[in-house]
Parts: C-alpha cells; structure tokens; sequence
C-alpha cells in the first residue's frame, strides 16, 4: 500500500497499526476516503452474537478485545465487528464508515462474497448473507490463492454464493457502493470507555466553537443579518434536491442498452480460454465493466487472449488460470429532477407484467432517501415547501435471460442500477427463462408519493 507516515487525509489508503488484544484480529487494517472525503475502514473482526440485547451484547465484546470502535450489522441475525484504530481516529467530524457493512446493504439479500485487488497490492475479501457478515471474512491476503482458498471454504457453508470482484487503482475508481455517500448504518461506534478519555478535549474544544460562532453573530452587521433572514428556503430545497440527483444519477433504458451492447464485443470462444462472467457497476455517470475468464489447458497463453480483446480494452493477468478484460463507458447515466413530480404511471403493473419472462423479480419495502434537510444560517432546518414531491426508493433485483432484457423498456419508472452481471454457460431457469447466458440486474427504483 502507501506510505504508513502518510497524514488521514489523503486520499490513499493508509495502514493502521494494531495493539496486541486477547484475541485474533484481522492482520492489516486499511483507511481509504471515497470521493465525498469519507474515510473507509477495510478490516475488522466480526463476530456473531446470540441472545438478546443485541447492542448490550456488541458493547461487551468490544470491551473484551479491547477495541476502540465497533459496529453493529444485521436482524435478527446480528454480528459484532471490532477494530483497533489510533487516536487520531477519534476525532474524524464525519465519522468512519466499515466497508463491509456497506457491502452488506448494498446487497441484503441471499449469500454474496466481494473479491478486490487493491493496485498497490493486496487483496481485500469479505462476505454476507442475507445483510449479515459472515465471520473470518473483511480481510486481506497477500496473493489471490490465499484469499480464493478463502472463500471456497464459505462456498461449502453457501453453495449459491455469488462472487462480485474489481480492481481499484484509486478511491476515485472505488465501486458504487463505497464511492456513494455513506450510510449512517455503516458508521463505526466509538467504544463508550474511549470515549470518556477524550470528554474533557471535546468540551473544551465546543466552547471554544460556541464562543467564536457567538462572536462572529455579535459584530454580524445588521445588512448581514437581514440578508441571511431573507434566504429563500425553496430555492435552498431545489439545489439539496439537485445535488443529490447529480450524486445518484439514474439510467435509461437506453443507457442499460448500451451495456447490453458493449457485451456483445466480449471474446465470448477464445482460443484456449474460458467466458466464465461480465460484470458491470456504475462509477457516477460510467460504467466500469470486466469480463472475467479461465484458462483451459496449459498450453493457453496470456498473449492468446490478448490479441483478441477489443480496442481500448485493457488485459489483467489476475492469476495463472484466471484474467479479466476491462473497459469503462463514458456518459450512460443522467440525473433525475428530483423537484418534479414523476407521471404516476403504474410501475408495479408493468414488473408483474414483466415477471413470466424472468426467473424471478425481487422488490424491497419502500424507504426515504438519505437526504438532509437545508440548514439557514442559524444551522436550523429549513421547512420543505409545499408542493414538493417527496421520493422514496426500493430495492430491485432481476434474474433471467439475456434475451428478456429488451421488455425492460416497459418499466415507467427512474431505476438507478448498483449492478449488471452477465453469467455464462451455467444453465438456469425453466422453460420460458431457461437459458445459458443468465442476466442479473441489482439496483434501486424511485418513486414519489405525491400522486
């Protein structure tokens, strides 16, 4: 990785040392910020809790190895994960945020694993099933055979586990579940009797604050003060609304289309090689893609897939028996006008209607959007003005046919997609959605309630 001495705000990755505990913690530890300057931990020990009080559970187990934070994850099925972080980690204003647990809710359901090759070196590996962290993963290996080693022994426990892997060569190339803005629900939790070490600093340090923001209101001129009553809180409403579909653009049917497109310039019959899967995700308004291959027989060669891969492709040679081709697509997204109101078309409709041509369809409950009100000048939320549409997102999952994708088209509401996998020669279905080039698509569906 990077230098060790380099300061937290940079933007690599920068080890943390771990104190001697009690117990077997994770070898390495690592802190990358994503692009909203939020710093990610890769990681941590998890374990899993049974009994009640879940919370009261946590709390006494981080006691025990003696970490400085712990998060967490879960219900009902819940697990613990510990870490040892230095001071300088304490006073982080925006928190720190567990990468595990952000890959667990970005997929919460079924048993799914993640596989990333840091370009620095290292492999970092964890794995969930259904929103909980499966023990002895958010960890990092040295060489890609110790960490498949890894999780072929969690393929045993769940032989329907689905492998999501990538390269990051920077936090500007994180994948779009860490490079989004955080969840609250991923912030580690600062142990409590930690937390007393550095009460008297942080009173001292809120009156200092209080002392300046009261004197910089004191000598405020009247015309200041007059401009800052006067702000016009619809206005401040549509630019948090318009910054917010800047950072979660949506996709088109079009822009999946191009996807789809770009799949067809995939080597599907190398010489010697073998298309296992072409997986996707969206980085903003791109796409990073990969195609994923194995090596046949020995007599198969790096050079005999890379003289086939397309123009401005690029080749990874990740393992003697295994390699990737990368591409990214520029522009094949678009932000939502969150201050209008959607055409109330019947989306639900259009998925049943969707549902024979796909091996199955899966739509998660309705939530609010991670949105914060405005402050005014005081710091005080601004109130919502009437008339504005208030959105919500569900979770949305697709499983069936390549040759299904193009009903999409029917689908009338804005779908921003986390995921596009394409799995190959591995039959599945029945009947209609029987196929060998299976598609599954993962991503979120945004409607407004004011209809």
């Amino acid at each position: 990785m990077t230098d060790p001495n380099a300061p937290s705000d940079q933007l690599s990755a920068v080890p943390v040392k771990l104190p001697a505990a009690p117990v077997k913690l994770p070898v390495k530890t690592v802190v990358v910020r994503n692009s909203f300057g939020q710093p990610v931990i890769f990681g941590m020990e998890w374990t899993a809790l049974v009994g009640g009080q879940p919370l009261k559970l946590a709390r006494k187990h981080a006691r025990l190895v003696r970490a400085t934070h712990f998060l967490l994850v879960g219900a009902p099925a819940s697990t613990v994960g510990c870490v040892q972080l230095e001071k300088q980690y304490f006073a982080q204003s925006c928190g720190i945020y567990s990468a595990a647990a952000l890959f667990s809710s970005a997929y919460p359901n079924a048993a799914v694993a993640c596989l990333v090759r840091f370009e620095e070196g290292g492999y970092w590996m964890v794995a969930s099933h259904s929103g909980s962290i499966i023990s002895e993963t958010d960890r990092w290996f040295l060489d890609v055979e110790a960490a498949l080693e890894a999780l072929n022994s969690i393929r045993l426990r769940f032989p329907s586990l689905v492998v999501h892997e990538g390269l990051i060569a920077s936090s500007t190339q994180l994948p779009a579940w860490l490079n989004s803005k955080c969840s609250e629900q991923a912030r580690v939790l600062v142990l409590r009797t930690v937390r007393r070490r550095i009460n008297n600093r942080t009173a001292m340090l809120a009156l200092i604050v209080l002392v300046c923001l009261w004197a910089n209101w004191f000598y405020t001129s009247p015309e200041q003060k007059a401009t800052a009553t006067k702000e016009n809180p619809a206005q401040r409403w549509f630019d948090a609304l318009a910054q917010y579909g800047q950072q979660h653009p949506m996709h088109r049917f079009s822009d999946l289309m191009r996807v789809m497109t770009a799949w067809r310039r995939v080597p599907f019959n190398p010489a010697g090689w073998q298309l296992l899967r072409v997986q996707c995700e969206p980085v903003s308004v791109d796409w990073s893609c990969a195609a994923h291959y194995h090596r046949q027989h020995r007599f198969a060669l790096n050079q005999h897939l890379e003289a086939v891969k397309p123009d401005g492709w690029e080749f990874h040679a990740v393992a003697l028996d295994r390699a990737m081709l990368t591409w990214r697509l520029s522009q094949a997204a678009e932000a939502l006008d969150f201050s209008q109101a959607s055409l109330g078309l019947d989306w639900m409709t259009s998925l049943q209607r969707l549902s024979p041509l796909f091996e199955h369809i899966q739509l998660g409950l309705a939530s609010k959007l991670s949105l914060s009100a405005p402050l005014d000048a005081q710091g005080l939320a601004l109130d919502r003005p009437a008339g504005l549409p208030v959105w919500q997102q569900r979770t949305l999952a697709l499983k069936g046919p390549l040759r299904a994708l193009t009903a999409l088209e029917t689908l009338n509401a804005p779908v921003r997609w986390r995921s596009a996998t394409l799995e190959v020669g591995n039959i599945s279905g029945q009947e209609l959605t029987r196929s060998a080039l299976v598609v599954q698509l993962l991503g979120d569906l945004f409607e407004d309630t004011q209809r």
